[in-house]
């Protein structure tokens, strides 16, 4: 468990490969203790391609960015809807187990939707006439969701949303076997762009019950 304050600033590190032409990114958080500078990493597999600044005569190096304002009100808000984080009454210190898989994964989240290209992928949506009598879904920010893929029911989480648009960051991979060999698997941690009504409850890509479900 690691406490963090607003004195402790978050951190991105884009650690550049020039011959692969990307950046792999990490979560940094600097820790002291007592006269020792530490820092925690988590090492995610999201990918950057936004280092425009670099040639092919660069050296192999780090980028060292600070957290935007909406990368740590997302982190913040995945945090307490799913009860990993604790915050000090009336301050601004929030107690965080970044060990725990569950912070792992927000942390992936966070990252991809910083540094991930959103990709379209109407053609891998099913339009299923069915889904139209489901609840919809609000697309706010943090929203868990499910998509109705060729693959099957795949889970995602809203991170961004505008008009007519809605970007997520999937979690589970769609397999895209036996489909056109022009397309590519959607992995998990992809950035993706859809229309608020192809979105539906996340319950319908969970692999466990709901409260209010019935078992039989």
């Amino acid at each position: 468990m690691v406490e963090i304050s607003e004195e402790i600033p978050f951190l991105w590190r884009l650690s550049t490969d020039n011959e692969q032409g990307f950046s792999i990114v990490s979560m940094v958080i600097p820790i002291q203790t007592g006269a020792d500078n530490l820092e925690h990493t988590i090492q995610t597999d999201v990918v950057s391609f936004n280092n425009e600044f670099s040639n092919e005569h660069d050296n192999v190096g780090d980028e060292v960015l600070e957290w935007n304002e909406e990368d740590l009100n997302l982190f913040l808000k995945l945090l307490s809807e799913r009860n990993a984080v604790h915050s000090a009454e009336n301050t601004h210190t929030y107690r965080v187990d970044l060990s725990d898989p569950e912070t792992i994964e927000i942390v992936h989240i966070v990252a991809a939707a910083g540094f991930g290209m959103a990709l379209s992928v109407d053609d891998l949506l099913v339009d299923n006439p069915s889904d139209a009598v489901r609840p919809q879904v609000e697309p706010e920010v943090g929203a868990r969701i499910t998509l109705h893929t060729v693959d099957g029911y795949k889970r995602g989480v809203v991170v961004s949303s505008e008009d007519e648009e809605v970007v997520c960051v999937l979690q589970d991979r769609i397999k895209l076997e036996g489909q056109d060999n022009n397309l590519s698997d959607i992995h998990p941690h992809d950035l993706v762009v859809v229309k608020p009504y192809q979105l539906l409850p996340a319950v319908f890509s969970s692999n466990e019950p709901a409260p209010s479900d019935i078992l039989h």
